[in-house]
């Protein structure tokens, strides 16, 4: 009996020595996942990037992950034997970072180096991090350095389809987000809405969504409300912020951008008549890619934002081209 049981255990590790390992890789550890992989919008999260082999049998070396635009809070894990690296890029504006401050940076990218991990273990890459306020899938690129060569995790699925080197994914759910006024192709247009004015210049603002994975360009605006409408951003000379027009607006696959007071927004110039809170008025975006669409923007009190003073779910006509 004892003998049987030494031959069962002696005969088990068999099955997880070096030479045997590649048969036994789980699926779950083909690709680098985040785990956890769920989080509520705007909680603060912790996940941790699974590293499931190396490159071939080349040990890993550096691990580094690609961090999407729109994150204020990202704080990498120490790990023992490994350095750390934070990447940061310039903002085209403050966004607020908590506790009341402001920023004008944000992280961009965290790489693990100087360390070794060899092909037949897994080891994980923490990170704690605050998670938009937006529902939604939220992609992480992971490049994987190893002693010789690399693996590039960074391509982004469309629905049903299966990619070769998937980026790492959260889901985000529980937040507020807001119903498509309107929308053509994979283009989403939010919470579309102006501010009320008697001057002869006002702006649309509203967030335009990206559900594909290629992607876009706003390049043109119309209404009959106005003689000229343009594409307009604010930059910063000096001490002033003044408004430019730029030929597009860019919405990157799977993104989103906002067009807001202080940044991005859509020109009215030459008002025929003065926007009044309570009325509304016909927009026409076109896209490069995804087309035209025309909806209607409701016209809220002077200072105020989307959802002031009014339902918008009632202003939700659109009519593509």
């Amino acid at each position: 009996m004892l003998k049987s049981m030494l031959f069962c255990c002696v005969a088990g590790a068999a099955l997880f020595s070096v030479h045997a390992a590649p048969v036994f890789v789980s699926p779950a550890f083909a690709h680098v996942v985040a785990d956890p992989s769920e989080g509520k919008a705007g909680s603060y999260f912790r996940t941790a990037l699974r590293v499931g082999h190396g490159c071939g049998q080349s040990p890993t070396i550096a691990v580094k992950v690609l961090l999407p635009e729109g994150l204020t809070s990202v704080r990498p894990q120490a790990k023992p034997g490994w350095d750390i690296k934070i990447e940061t890029a310039k903002l085209a504006k403050p966004v607020d970072a908590g506790h009341g401050a402001m920023t004008d940076t944000a992280i961009s990218a965290v790489s693990w180096t100087g360390g070794k991990l060899p092909n037949e273990h897994f080891d994980e890459f923490g990170l704690s991090l605050k998670l938009p306020e937006q529902n939604g899938p939220l992609y992480l690129k992971v490049i994987q350095s190893c002693a010789e060569g690399e693996l590039r995790w960074e391509q982004i699925a469309t629905p049903g389809q299966r990619v070769e080197r998937p980026a790492a994914v959260i889901r985000v759910s529980g937040g507020k987000d807001a119903a498509p006024t309107a929308s053509i192709g994979p283009i989403q247009i939010q919470q579309p809405f102006a501010r009320a004015t008697p001057a002869k210049m006002g702006g649309a603002f509203m967030t335009l969504v990206n559900t594909g994975m290629a992607g876009d360009k706003l390049v043109k605006a119309a209404s009959p409300v106005a003689e000229n409408v343009e594409l307009h951003t604010h930059v910063k000379e000096g001490e002033v912020m003044r408004m430019r027009p730029v030929p597009a607006i860019e919405i990157a696959g799977h993104g989103r951008t906002a067009l807001e007071p202080g940044s991005y927004h859509v020109m009215l110039i030459g008002l025929k008549q003065p926007l009044k809170e309570g009325a509304s008025f016909p927009l026409t975006l076109t896209f490069e890619k995804a087309g035209s669409v025309t909806l209607n923007v409701p016209v809220v009190k002077a200072g105020g934002t989307a959802g002031s003073e009014m339902d918008h779910g009632s202003h939700g006509g659109a009519h593509k081209h």
